[in-house]
């Protein structure tokens, strides 16, 4: 097997076993570790389809979220349309302030959250706050394969407790990740070596995810918090970085 592969590998393995334990991470974690080894579009190719595996399953465990869909009903339905425009202009568009405005608003979240400010949305702005961030979120997913720390930022100010946040989050992934597929389809990526290695690194995303649930489940509600602050974190240093 090419070493490149197994370095792509060793990518998938790392960031489905975060997002198993988390509920997030795993495009954060694999787009740029993956785009270093080929090309981006490629990249976005091989990840979608375990994406959308994994949130599938997340979403599977346990009762159906009928409730949060109901919920997040504008916030989906935005976040589609959301996706579609960042496709378009996904190579027409600098990144860099994109990154670095994510960065600024998790690094303002984890402060507040230090000092016991935690962001909280009342009832009354859901209805016009959720569709924001899902439009919002779904550019952000199309152009740079990342929607995660929008995401996590308006679950948490909702003050959804560990397997309610898995869950709409997954539900927030899941619609990102089967528009975007659609989105991308016009590009002919998935040739018969993207689809062979498509399958078998799904494989070995759904190995590692299995692992991070394991662990999810074991996690308290306190100790999950810090983990996804300190995610949030690593997130906020990372996109610093990608910005300069």
């Amino acid at each position: 097997m090419d070493v490149t592969w197994v370095a792509v590998a060793g990518a998938f393995l790392l960031a489905a076993f975060v997002k198993g334990t988390t509920g997030m991470g795993f495009p954060l974690i694999a787009t740029p570790m993956v785009a270093l080894l080929v090309d981006i579009k490629s990249a976005y190719a091989l990840l979608l389809v375990p994406n959308i595996l994994m949130d599938t399953l997340q979403i599977a465990r346990g009762k159906a979220p009928w409730h949060l869909w109901r919920r997040l009903v504008w916030l989906l339905a935005t976040t589609v349309a959301g996706v579609f425009l960042g496709t378009r202009i996904l190579f027409s568009v600098s990144e860099r302030f994109i990154y670095l405005a994510l960065a600024v608003m998790i690094l303002l979240f984890l402060l507040s959250a230090h000092f016991r400010m935690t962001p909280h949305v009342s009832p009354g702005w859901e209805p016009w706050l959720g569709p924001a961030v899902g439009f919002a979120g779904g550019v952000l997913a199309g152009i740079t394969n990342v929607i995660g720390p929008l995401t996590a930022l308006y679950l948490l100010s909702l003050g959804f407790e560990k397997r309610e946040f898995v869950k709409a989050v997954a539900s927030i992934f899941l619609t990102a990740k089967v528009s975007q597929l659609v989105a991308i389809s016009r590009w002919g990526l998935y040739t018969r070596e993207i689809l062979w290695w498509s399958g078998g690194l799904t494989v070995v995303a759904l190995v590692a995810f299995g692992v991070g649930l394991r662990v999810q489940d074991r996690v308290p509600q306190a100790t999950f918090s810090r983990i996804l602050h300190l995610l949030l974190f690593g997130m906020g240093v990372f996109f610093i970085y990608r910005g300069l």
